[in-house]
Parts: C-alpha cells; sequence; structure tokens
C-alpha cells in the first residue's frame, strides 16, 4: 500500500516555535516531527510515500530528499495555491493509482497500530475508513458518530460540550479508495472533513471509523507539544529516540555527568554540557548543542540546541535553537523563546509569554506580555451565551482588548459601544484602535445596551458588534454578527485562537481604518422598536410600570413613550410592569395583581401574539421553552431550534426581534393590549401553563463523558445547540456543559411546579452518578 503524508501546513498556532519552517519540520527529540510519522509508516511496511507540500516546500525536499536514507521512496507534490486537505491528495492520484492508500498528516505524533487500521479497512470494503482516537479533551477536533459494526452515521466537526456526545475524534489518518477520490474536483480546494465526507454520508456510501491501538496527539500548540515531549518520555507513544537509553527513563548520548541530578524520565542529546549543581527532569528534553548552567533547575521543559545560564529556573518553557537564557532568569509555565531569542540576567518570563526571534527581555525585567503584542494571563474563552467576561484591570486589560478588536477587524467593518463606567470606555477605545489598526472601519455609536449593538449590527449589516457592559468592577464583552445575533462557536473559537497566537496585523498609515462617531443609535432603536409594533390603531389610555434604572431599563421607558404608553418608575398593582435583563435581551414582567413573570413566560407570550399575527414559522434558542412548540403545533405552526436547523432557524430568528430583544418585546405585547383592552393576567391564561427549575451540577470528572454517558443513557436524547433535549412523560428536560467551569447545567420544565422539580432533582441526580461513573 502506498500513503500520502500532509506535509503543506505553516503551524500558526504553533508559533514561535514553528516560525520560519513547516509544522511537519518541527523537532521532536533532535528529530522533525515528519521522520517520525515516515519511521511509523516503514514499521507497517509502507515505503511508497507522496508528500503534499506548500509552505516553504523546500525546507522538507532538502532534509529528506528522495527519503533512501530512512529506506522508503518520497515524491513530492507542491501545491502553488493551497487545495485543501482532499484536493492536495488529489494531485497525488497519478503516482497512487487506483489501489486503495493511506493518508496521514505529517505532523501528528502518533504511533497507532496502521497494520490493524488496514486489515479493518479490507475487511469492511469501506470507501473510505477513518481512523479514531478517544480523546480525553474531544472540545478542539471533528467527532465521528458510529454504530455498532463501526459505519459513521454522523460528523460534528470541533463540538461545543454540549455536543460531545462521544470521545471518537477523527485523527486525519484515512485509507481511501480511487473511487472515493473521483468525487473530488480537480485544482481547486477541498477538504476531507467540510467536503468529501459529508458528501459520501450524504450519498449513503459505506463509509467507516475505527479506533485502534496507539498514541495521538496534534500538537496544535505550546501546551500540547510539550505535553507530546511529556507523553513520549512516560512511554505512552513509541518514538525512535536518537540516544541510547541510559538507565530508567533517563535517554542520554553519554552517561549522566558527575554532581548532575536527573529525574526520569528525560531525554538529552548529544554534545549537550550541564553544569554541577543542576537537577534536570522530570519530563524534560534537552536537544542536541545545548548547554545548561550550574544549579540550574529544568523540569517539563524543551531545549533546542538553547544557552541557560547558571541558576535558572524553568518549568514548562521551550528555548528553541540559538535562544538563550541568562544567569538568575526564571522562565515560568507556558514561556517560549524563540530562535535567537535572549532574556537577560534576572529576568522573569511570566506565565504563557512568548518571545518572538530575535527578540530580547532586558537584564532584571518581569516580561508580563508578548514582546509582539499586549498578553494574556490566560487563554481568554468565551462563556456561557457567547459573552466574555473578567475583571477590569486584570483578565481584561487594555492590551487583551486591543488585540481582540485587531482580530475583529479583520471583519473590515465592526460597530463599537459601551456602557456602565470609564472602565468600559477605556476598553472599547483600546479595542478601536485594534480595529483600525488592523485597517477596520469602526462605528463608534452611542447605543445604551448590548441590545442596541446587537440591532445596529443588523440595521447596518455589519459583520460584527462589540458592545463592552460594566458593572461595578466586572465587565462584559458582548459580541453579534451580521443578523444581530450571537456570533456562534466556529467564529468565536477563530477569535479565541487570534487572542492565544497572540499575533497583530498591522497597517501601513495609508490604510489604518477610520473611526467614526455614529450618534442617534439610541433613538433609532427606540423608534424601530416602537414601529415594528404599530397597526392602525390610535393609542388607547395604557399605564404601565418600569421600575428598574438601568440602561435597558431606560430603553424600554423610551419605547413605551413612543407607544403612547403612560409609564410610572413605581411598581404598583393595577398596572403590568417589565423590567429589561441581561444587556437588553430579555424581558421579565408583573401582571396587574403584582404576579411575577419570568424571562421564559414572557417569551411565550410573545410567540403567542407573533403566532396570532400569522407568523406560524418561529425560531428559538435551544433552552426555550418547549411549551411553545406545543403552541405552535396546535395553530398549525412550528418551531425551529437555533444549532438544530441551521440557516433557517437563524434567519427566522433574526426576522422576529420580539423573541430576543426586550424592547421590541415590550412593544409587541403592550400594543396587543391596548388596541384589544386584554389585561396581561388575561393573555397569561391563554398561554400554556408550565414551571421551570433550574440547577447546576459541579462535576468532579470530564464534562464530555458525562455529555457522553447521558446522550447513551437516553436513546430519545436530540442535540440542541449546545445541549440535549429531553422530552419525557410530565414534560422537558434540557442538559448543557457550562463553559468556564467544570458543571452541568440542568433545566427542567414541567406542566406544575412539582413536576418540574421533580424533573430537576432526577437528571441532576442521574448526572452526579454518571459522573462518579466516568472518574472512577
Amino acid at each position: 500500500m502506498k500513503a500520502v503524508i500532509m506535509a503543506g501546513g505553516e503551524g500558526t498556532r504553533l508559533r514561535p516555535l514553528s516560525l520560519g519552517r513547516p509544522k511537519p519540520m518541527t523537532p521532536l527529540f533532535d528529530k522533525p516531527v515528519m521522520e517520525h510519522i515516515i519511521a511509523l509508516l516503514k514499521k507497517h511496511g509502507i515505503t511508497d510515500i507522496c508528500v503534499t507540500l506548500q509552505y516553504m516546500p523546500q525546507t522538507v525536499t532538502d532534509y529528506f530528499g528522495d527519503g533512501a536514507e530512512w529506506g522508503v521512496k518520497l515524491t513530492y507534490f507542491v501545491e502553488d495555491e493551497p487545495l485543501g486537505t482532499a484536493g492536495s491528495v488529489k494531485n497525488c492520484m497519478g503516482h497512487l493509482g487506483k489501489e486503495d492508500f493511506l493518508v496521514i498528516s505529517g505532523d501528528a505524533v502518533c504511533d497507532l497500530d496502521l497494520s490493524a487500521a488496514i486489515g479493518f479497512h479490507k475487511t469492511r470494503r469501506s470507501a473510505a475508513t477513518l481512523v479514531l482516537y478517544r480523546h480525553p479533551a474531544p472540545l478542539e477536533y471533528g467527532l465521528v458518530l458510529t454504530d455498532e459494526e463501526g459505519r459513521i452515521r454522523r460528523f460534528i466537526e470541533k463540538p461545543g460540550w454540549g455536543e460531545v456526545l462521544t470521545n471518537m475524534v477523527n485523527t486525519g489518518v484515512y485509507l481511501l479508495t480511487a473511487e472515493a477520490m473521483e468525487l473530488v474536483p480537480e485544482g481547486r480546494a477541498y477538504d476531507f472533513g467540510k467536503d468529501l465526507f459529508p458528501l459520501l454520508l450524504e450519498r449513503g456510501t459505506a463509509m467507516y471509523g475505527t479506533a485502534v491501538d496507539g498514541y495521538w496527539c496534534d500538537m496544535g500548540d505550546a501546551s500540547a507539544y510539550l505535553q507530546c515531549v511529556a507523553d513520549a518520555l512516560a512511554g505512552k507513544v513509541a518514538l525512535e529516540l536518537p540516544v541510547p537509553k541510559q538507565g530508567p527513563g533517563i535517554w542520554a548520548a553519554s552517561p549522566v555527568p558527575m554532581g548532575v541530578e536527573v529525574v526520569p524520565p528525560c531525554y538529552i542529546g548529544a554534545n549537550v554540557t550541564i553544569g554541577t549543581g543542576s537537577l534536570i527532569g522530570p519530563h524534560t528534553a534537552i536537544g542536541e548543542g545545548s548547554t545548561v548552567g550550574a544549579h540550574d533547575l529544568v523540569q517539563r521543559s524543551v531545549l533546542h540546541a538553547a544557552h541557560l545560564g547558571d541558576r535558572a529556573t524553568l518549568y514548562g518553557a521551550i528555548l528553541c535553537r540559538g535562544a538563550s537564557a541568562g544567569a538568575g532568569v526564571v522562565l515560568n509555565e507556558g514561556t517560549v523563546l524563540g530562535e535567537g531569542a535572549s532574556a537577560g540576567r534576572d529576568a522573569t518570563v511570566m506565565e504563557g509569554v512568548k518571545v518572538w526571534p530575535g527578540r530580547e527581555v532586558p537584564a532584571g525585567g518581569r516580561l508580563t506580555a508578548s514582546l509582539t503584542v499586549g498578553g494574556l494571563r490566560g487563554p481568554l474563552k468565551f462563556g456561557d451565551g457567547g459573552v466574555i467576561r473578567g475583571i477590569v484591570g486584570e483578565e481584561l486589560t487594555p492590551e487583551l482588548l486591543l488585540l481582540l478588536g485587531n482580530a475583529l477587524g479583520s471583519e473590515k467593518q465592526a460597530a463599537l459601544g459601551y456602557g456602565g463606567g470609564t472602565g468600559a470606555g477605556m476598553l472599547a477605545r483600546a479595542a478601536g484602535s485594534g480595529m483600525a489598526a488592523a485597517g477596520c472601519r469602526v462605528f463608534h455609536h452611542d447605543g445604551p445596551t448590548p441590545a442596541s449593538a446587537a440591532w445596529l449590527a443588523r440595521r447596518q449589516e455589519l459583520p460584527v458588534s462589540l458592545f463592552i457592559e460594566q458593572e461595578g468592577d466586572r465587565a462584559y464583552l458582548h459580541l453579534a454578527g451580521r443578523g444581530g445575533l450571537p456570533l456562534g462557536r466556529a467564529r468565536e473559537r477563530k477569535i479565541e485562537s487570534a487572542l492565544l497566537r497572540g499575533e497583530v496585523s498591522r497597517m501601513p498609515a495609508a490604510r489604518i481604518g477610520e473611526i467614526e462617531l455614529l450618534s442617534g443609535v439610541e433613538a433609532a432603536y427606540a423608534a424601530q422598536a416602537a414601529d415594528s409594533a404599530r397597526r392602525e390603531w390610535e393609542p388607547v389610555s395604557l399605564t404601565v410600570s418600569v421600575p428598574g434604572e438601568t440602561p435597558a431599563d431606560g430603553a424600554l421607558v423610551r419605547v413605551l413613550g413612543l407607544l403612547g404608553c403612560r409609564v410610572s418608575r413605581e411598581r404598583r398593582n393595577g398596572i403590568p410592569a417589565f423590567a429589561a435583563l441581561h444587556g437588553g435581551f430579555y424581558l421579565a414582567g408583573w401582571d396587574e395583581e403584582g404576579g411575577y413573570l419570568p424571562p421564559e413566560r414572557m417569551l411565550t407570550l410573545a410567540a403567542l401574539l407573533e403566532l396570532e399575527e400569522g407568523e406560524l414559522r418561529l425560531a428559538l434558542p435551544p433552552a426555550a421553552p418547549a411549551a411553545i412548540d406545543l403552541m405552535a403545533l396546535t395553530r398549525g405552526g412550528t418551531v425551529l431550534r437555533l444549532g438544530r436547523d441551521g440557516a433557517e432557524a437563524e434567519e427566522r430568528y433574526a426576522a422576529l426581534p420580539a423573541l430576543r430583544d426586550a424592547a421590541f418585546a415590550v412593544a409587541l405585547l403592550c400594543a396587543h393590549l391596548a388596541r384589544t383592552g386584554e389585561r396581561l393576567s388575561a393573555l397569561d391564561q391563554r398561554a400554556p401553563a408550565f414551571t421551570v427549575r433550574r440547577r447546576e451540577v459541579p462535576l468532579a470528572g470530564n464534562r464530555g463523558d458525562v455529555m457522553q454517558a447521558l446522550y447513551e443513557a437516553e436513546p430519545e436524547a436530540k442535540q440542541a445547540g449546545e445541549g440535549l433535549r429531553l422530552n419525557v412523560r410530565d414534560g422537558w428536560v434540557y442538559i448543557a456543559p457550562l463553559t468556564r467551569r467544570a458543571s452541568l447545567r440542568v433545566i427542567a420544565e414541567g406542566f406544575d411546579a412539582e413536576a418540574a422539580a421533580e424533573l430537576c432533582d432526577f437528571y441532576s441526580e442521574k448526572a452526579r452518578k454518571l459522573d462518579r461513573g466516568a472518574h472512577l
């Protein structure tokens, strides 16, 4: 059998370790990663190998030549323009012929049993066989759902926690037939995961997945790289190391010098010098030609022909070729010094900071940020609801917002607003500068709430909006896309990845973007909300209350005034009252008798009015009440769900602002009350009765494992956005993992309070039991 090694990747997330070379040429134990892949293929009898190249191809061809030194035959195929994974392999078909062949990435670290995978592929007569791997943290990978025979039933590309219905990830190792490759077009970008495999699945073509013995790691970033090194030294992956084993867990080109303590497992390459009194290890690789000073402490770190002075301390650091760290230096976890970079005497480099090639950390300095951009205290993540939250000046700094704005600025047009305090204003100005630096046209507006900012993005057809909302010392970053909807997990991941890489796009002076002030947004927003509810009617006497004093409550007051309502700022019995929550996206209320109507109830009433006005195709978030589905069904309508029903659901949700914006919802409700004379309490009686109970369930184990166990334990469970929705006898249950901590959210909906409480209790306890089972 022949094989194809895909070796065209640039490795942007691995920078600066991968700078100046293709990612497959990243050194691992004094060999390029791709050399380990070639050894694996040869071990399984595969010696005729095609190599696809795109980024810096000569680096690969100069090193490997025709492959004879490694006992294989290498044939290179260079792409002038990126062709995607399937497109690049299509380029090789003239050499591969009509026989089945294997595809493998040149930048993965693995020792998978390829012979077993080949045997499985042949017995199943599969058009395409995907080699799968059980991964403990599957969020960053494509998941593959198979049946008991291994036949592929579904793909989930880079899921959120709620979509982790299996931990079987796609390794990028494939067995393919020539017939399958006939579907790949010539000369244009085409991808296996996004294009070919979904097409085969749609056609019903036999595709199988198999999990074979062995280890696999993507080596996507510096943290994953260090983990690969640690796993190899711990014996979790079998790699051919170029030096002999000197003792248990110690591989070294020569005996360990006297006066040096090595804590296994460790790797010490050829021509390495280590000073007396130093402690090396565990999980440390000192590459060929490196120098370690006296009385150093080096743990869980990697040096590539680098120099370390005396009394230095490294934990979780990487030093690239030619990098140096002076005497007394402290390099904390996640530090990377690029080629030729240096840290001066007694300098301290903090967690996660990367120093680009040739840059210098001054002696005695304390570096808390990358030398190329402002630094991050840790990977910035979107939280539940697509909101980034943190403390102003600590987690959310001007440097970070400059970087975030720069990442958003790649969209070329953006809305920017803030409210709640001077800290939010400072962060907004930093974000605007980052946007402009990327050549983005920035509309800095006076909209008072996140909801008004989302409305502006839809009205102006802007690709992205950022609104910074401050409450005390905390700030919340609300982002919206072109339709005024949340960005979605795919775009969130791109932003997270850009922030993690720590790179800034800079334009020449003539192409720097303009920051334009856009006033009147608050008035225009309120006017459109009021206009959306107006019919051919004369305003009648309607008195309502808005007791809250937030900017979002102020927007409600303005909308109701435009409708002709009399608005009291004090709540009292006899009149309906309203409050805007969560930045103006949710509406709560009180009926005329003072009965509280929570946001899910107000959403149900808004949906009822939309149905009665002829909108028979509604769209709602995954966790919205299932009672609305029944209500729509009895009226000949249907409810689409975001995350389940694709673009159609997003289009309908964007077109019905009363279902996602408190200002539009209050306009719809109060216009109806004014027009018909119906009381809010009477309208509430016409909607289906239900009660919702919520609970957070802390987990000891992995969120993905528990979600997978729930999915397997509940055959009727349906995926809904980030979680699972279950239709049970007495109601509905929605279960989803929280983004920022190891917990599940359980939302139970019953026909009465007792039923909802029982469902919430039952599934919370079930999640706890499954967690205990997964954690053992």
